[in-house]
């Protein structure tokens, strides 16, 4: 057993690591207990500090396994950090030279030279699997497959965004490549299955797997309320329409009114509509029954679970059709 041969699998993501996307960290640590290799490969780099990233990042160094795909900022060290990968391509996989150059076939990615900061990074790599997070992911992958000519598996996970909002606002072929060359699809109910194939996606490659949770991470504590005793709620999330925060807020100010108990709702989470659910607080008077957390360390927030009475996740399709 011990010298057999070890299967070697690539994520390929949009931004790693992320305080929202610990379910990622948790399946790169789980694949690795298992034998598995792994190896990242991230579009963009996600925060710049771990201060609110799970404890496994740092314990299983797994910044050693991420590949950086962005490029610099600044054109001109972008400029010379292009020139510097593409003599490296020349040198490594000279077959594959004009390939990243192909502008009639590629387009911006070529002119804007993102497509060398791509592709640079696989060259000499070999797995058995490749796992696309968000189908938006998988397109951007299916260019470095179709340049280095990869026959390995891909299997791509959608979470929400990547089959609501894209369905909305994208051709209806906007897949199609996607579909000739994805062996298996992972969606996280049976009504995003249900989306999934009636955008023209095969019922028998795609498989229902929401995004689960070490129960045993998450102990068991009964809980009990005492008159008199303050009533603690939590939420947690990104701050995005779908989320439904400015609902839960509404709701929030309609409890006040019609109570006289003392409760409190901790709302763990930030994003771009911060601002918004901050003034929307205001606006409405309850400051006083709502504490902002921030974001939160899984670790420290499932101590805070155990403090909690009661955990509310509302949820809507935003304007724009994203939903869960």
């Amino acid at each position: 057993m011990e010298n057999q041969k070890k299967i070697k699998v690539a994520f390929m993501i949009g931004s790693f690591p992320r305080v929202s996307e610990t379910f990622i960290i948790n399946q790169v640590a789980d694949l690795i207990d298992r034998g598995i290799e792994v190896e990242v490969f991230s579009f963009t780099k996600g925060l710049s500090s771990l201060e609110n990233i799970s404890q496994r990042f740092s314990d299983y160094k797994m910044s050693r396994l991420v590949h950086y795909l962005d490029m610099p900022q600044n054109k001109l060290i972008r400029f010379f950090a292009a020139v510097y990968k593409l003599l490296s391509i020349l040198l490594r996989k000279p077959s594959i030279f004009f390939k990243v150059l192909n502008f009639r076939k590629y387009g911006l990615t070529v002119k804007s030279l993102k497509l060398i900061f791509w592709v640079e990074p696989f060259i000499g790599k070999k797995f058995d699997l490749v796992h696309c997070h968000f189908g938006t992911i998988a397109n951007k992958y299916l260019v470095i497959r179709e340049i280095f000519g990869f026959k390995h598996k891909i299997i791509t996970t959608f979470y929400g965004i990547d089959v609501s909002h894209i369905f909305k606002v994208k051709p209806r072929d906007y897949y199609d490549n996607l579909k000739k060359h994805c062996q298996s699809y992972l969606v996280m109910s049976d009504d995003m299955k249900r989306r999934v194939v009636e955008y023209g996606f095969s019922a028998e490659q795609v498989g229902v797997l929401p995004i689960s949770i070490d129960v045993a991470s998450y102990p068991y504590s009964e809980r009990h309320y005492s008159p008199g005793q303050q009533i603690n709620l939590i939420s947690v999330g990104n701050f995005v329409e779908k989320k439904g925060f400015d609902d839960l807020l509404r709701a929030l100010a309609i409890v006040k009114q019609k109570t006289d108990k003392d409760f409190k709702c901790h709302i763990v989470g930030d994003g771009q509509l911060k601002e918004m659910i901050y003034g929307l607080t205001r606006e409405l008077g309850i400051g006083d029954v709502v504490d902002f957390k921030g974001y939160m360390k899984l670790e420290d927030l499932i101590t805070l679970f155990t403090k909690m009475h009661l955990c509310l996740q509302p949820s809507k399709t935003s304007a724009d059709g994203d939903m869960e």
